[in-house]
């Protein structure tokens, strides 16, 4: 029946092909996310432990928190990150600020040109390597920034680095930072323990100055990957839930194509139970009928879905995408569901079918 009826078919599968193509099209992408976060941790960071406020947007880290595990003698290096906002080139972004004397000790940006560490005097900047081409400057370059605090300054460019997951566009010292801005809390404290120390000797120390301060989190790296990928399940938990309700409706019309299917063929019905099909092979029938569209929308959901994915994930490489990830143990699980999902809306039109009276669906025109 479902290929005799082809337009039907294909038109009540494209409505769960929709829905689980952004079900599949979004896991691929926050696979993807999760994979390049954890390799941006493993590789950018050289640091032991990551400090960070726990209170998210709504604030940061005292500068003492930094001090104060600087000067322990189980820690080797400590480098700040500051976030601030400002008007660069023209274009409004998020700007960067860091220790810049220990910073290329805890995490590898990639410098390509100059040298990191001049970021620690005042009026100085670094620039992504990308940035960098497509605006046309070079080491020693003045740029535009805007501070909402101090208006206008131009900064030299000492350094050019060629990966971004860490610092974005661009960046500062702290000393450009504290020059332009009125509050001065840190985002991020990196620590790299001195040689010889292990981790759980490092974190006793560092956790006597943390538990000082009620919004400082301690977390090693593994920690550290796993809160950002905490975050973004978070978010994603709720776009799964919104597409539930997508897919939802597509079963429902699978429901509804099955039962005017049963409608439209009651003699047909009829006759094969004349001839000795029992009420469950007739059950049986019509919900294998719409496990076969279930899984046909499914396939070709995951199928676009696969696709999309792996066409954002290219597009993002730049923005620190650097894996395309395809969850397939979590794609089957898709698939299996689909299918159980078709059973279950089959349920009423196949106890219909099975009901029908012999007689009276044999003498219905």
């Amino acid at each position: 029946n479902a290929m005799r009826n082809p337009k039907r078919t294909s038109s009540t599968a494209a409505a769960l092909m929709i829905g689980v193509g952004l079900v599949g099209f979004i896991t691929i992408v926050a696979a993807s996310a999760s994979t390049s976060i954890r390799a941006t941790v493993d590789d950018g960071f050289v640091s032991d432990f990551v400090v960070q406020s726990n209170a998210g947007f709504q604030g940061g880290l005292s500068p003492a928190v930094a001090d104060d595990i600087r000067a322990l003698p189980e820690v080797e290096a400590v480098a700040e990150l500051r976030t601030g906002v400002a008007q660069v080139d023209g274009n409004g972004t998020f700007l960067t600020a860091v220790g810049a004397e220990n910073f290329s000790r805890v995490a590898d940006i990639g410098v390509v040109d100059g040298d990191l560490a001049a970021l620690a005097e005042e009026g100085t900047i670094a620039v992504y390597d990308q940035t960098a081409d497509d605006k046309g400057w070079a080491l020693g370059d003045t740029v535009s920034v805007v501070y909402p605090a101090t208006g206008e300054q131009q900064l030299r460019i000492v350094a050019v680095y060629d990966q971004q997951e860490v610092l974005g566009e661009y960046a500062t010292g702290l000393s450009t930072y504290d020059a332009n801005n009125e509050v001065l809390l840190d985002a991020i404290v990196f620590v790299a323990l001195a040689d010889g120390v292990s981790l759980d000797d490092g974190r006793a120390a560092i956790a006597t100055i943390t538990d000082a301060f009620p919004n400082a989190d301690l977390q090693d790296k593994t920690e550290f990957a796993d809160a950002i990928v905490g975050q973004l399940n978070q978010l994603l938990n709720l776009v799964y839930v919104l597409l539930l309700l997508a897919v939802v409706i597509a079963l429902i019309g699978i429901a509804n194509t099955l039962a005017l299917s049963v409608f439209e063929r009651t003699r047909e019905l009829g006759l094969l139970r004349a001839v000795g099909m029992t009420r469950r092979q007739m059950r049986s029938s019509v919900r294998w009928e719409s496990v076969i569209i279930a899984v046909l929308g499914t396939l070709m959901g995951l199928v676009i879905g696969a696709v999309f994915g792996w066409a954002l994930v290219q597009a993002l490489a730049s923005q620190g995408f650097t894996s395309f990830t395809l969850p397939v143990g979590t794609l089957v699980v898709v698939v299996v569901i689909a299918a159980l999902a078709g059973v279950v809306a089959a349920i009423p039109p196949a106890r219909r079918a099975a009901r029908l009276d012999i007689l009276s669906a044999i003498s219905t025109d």
